[in-house]
């Protein structure tokens, strides 16, 4: 089928209120989608590596957004992700094989109820100052002001319960239960971090630390290892691979192009990382949503750089063992004719403005900060382009966040538009990088390799 009759196709589809391609609903997992498998103990991240053939360390990695450390550790962007990968470590880290292995914890099990982690942490932890890391600090960093026992909002998603039994030992109970290892604590918004007077920056338990601001820099205490960030946003991505950096993580396709002119560069395509929907109140769960072709005929048309169309199962067709507390269903007819997206998300920005072109929605309407998440609340418009993880850790969780961000929405009602990644863009002659689950990248010096 022509990718002219799939649009013509499409604008009908959208017309008619969602009328065409298979409705898929429900249904019961036997676990988490994409569940990442207990390691053996000959595993090793060897096979994670970004590029496998030796070289020199990377060096300098060149940003296209602003890091602030205010933020950290729980990154609001790429760039954020990237530095704070590098600082702030959590209990347990998945790598990209989907082989749970040991992070600030050395080893993990279940208690005799099976509902509770008994986590012993790594023998001798330390901060990046040298001082050590407790079992209470841990405790510290999930919970509000660091004392009492009264989770942050965004660890409630995961966490039930969490006590220090010893410095060492660490009771949790998860949200999520009947899973064989706890994929939840892999999650980065349970990184690790203690904050100090007089510093910025709050300490992690990696060997790493700021070591300057100006420009940023990584490195370890000795200097074996160290890593320079420039931060440039606004800046020609083309003019920084020019300036002779290391690397650079992107979605541009006018970076990706430029560089495959550059023989001293070779650009490496991440894991699907994202996957861009489309919630629409009042959507009937009678309504259909759109088949694998015209996903793919509207990521091809609209979307600059790496995209396809959402290639399914989908995470949130298989809940029916989470624990999510759903707002009451409701039906509405949108105040507005506009479809919302984030500002910040270029390739949700190119879906919105393809709908709005097939006049499916007469304006859409790019929102950031407050702004964003009122609108979405309130959801009165006619449309939302939101951006999901394409594989999460812990769906349960991912689910009761969204419901917490948009307590109108129905998982049966949402639909897939289109799947993104980056694209990393490596000098050749560089090593020393490991590819975790999430796409997340780490610098390792070659002591530091599993």
């Amino acid at each position: 089928m022509s990718h002219s009759f799939v649009r013509f196709a499409f604008l009908v589809c959208l017309g008619a209120t969602w009328g065409c391609g298979p409705r898929v609903g429900l249904h019961r997992a036997s676990g988490p989608a994409s569940a990442p498998s207990a390691p053996s103990p000959e595993d090793s991240s060897a096979d994670c590596e970004l590029i496998s053939e030796p070289g020199e360390p990377v060096g300098t990695v060149a940003l296209s957004e602003r890091v602030d450390p205010v933020n950290a550790p729980r990154a609001w962007n790429e760039s954020e992700r990237l530095v704070f990968r590098q600082l702030y470590e959590t209990l347990v880290r998945v790598d990209c094989k989907g082989r749970v292995r040991p992070g600030l914890a050395a080893s993990w099990r279940l208690d005799a109820s099976g509902r509770t982690w008994i986590v012993t942490m790594r023998l001798n932890s330390r901060f990046s100052d040298g001082t050590p890391v407790t079992a209470a600090d841990v405790v510290s960093a999930w919970t509000l002001s660091g004392i009492g026992d009264e989770l942050r909002s965004e660890i409630r998603r995961f966490i039930r319960s969490i006590h220090a039994v010893d410095d060492r030992t660490l009771e949790i109970t998860l949200r999520s239960q009947g899973v064989d290892v706890p994929l939840a604590l892999a999650h980065s918004d349970l990184a690790i971090a203690k904050r100090v007077s007089g510093s910025r920056w709050p300490l992690g338990t990696r060997p790493a630390r700021v070591a300057a601001e100006n420009p940023l820099s990584v490195a370890t205490p000795e200097n074996s290892f160290s890593v320079q960030f420039l931060v440039a946003p606004g800046r020609d991505l083309r003019d920084l691979l020019d300036e002779g950096v290391g690397l650079l993580l992107t979605r541009d396709p006018t970076a990706v192009e430029y560089a495959a002119t550059l023989p001293q560069f070779v650009s490496i395509p991440l894991a699907w990382q994202q996957t861009k929907v489309l919630l629409t109140p009042g959507r009937a769960r009678t309504s259909r949503s759109l088949s694998a072709e015209e996903r793919e005929a509207l990521a091809h048309d609209a979307v600059q750089g790496a995209a396809r169309g959402a290639l399914g199962p989908f995470w949130w067709q298989s809940l029916s063992n989470c624990e999510v507390a759903y707002s009451p269903k409701r039906d509405q007819s949108p105040a507005t004719g506009r479809i919302v997206y984030d500002a910040a998300d270029s390739a949700a920005r190119d879906l919105a403005a393809r709908l709005v072109g097939l006049r499916t929605y007469q304006s859409a309407t790019g929102l950031t900060g407050e702004a964003l998440a009122s609108a979405r609340r309130g959801g009165n418009d006619a449309g939302y382009i939101l951006s999901l993880d394409s594989r999460p850790l812990d769906p349960c969780r991912d689910m009761q966040a969204l419901v917490d961000d948009v307590g109108w929405i129905d998982p049966e009602t949402i639909v897939p538009l289109a799947d993104t990644r980056l694209q990393a863009i490596v000098r050749r002659g560089r090593s020393g990088v490991i590819v975790d689950w999430d796409g997340g990248l780490l610098f390792v010096d070659g002591r530091d390799k599993q």
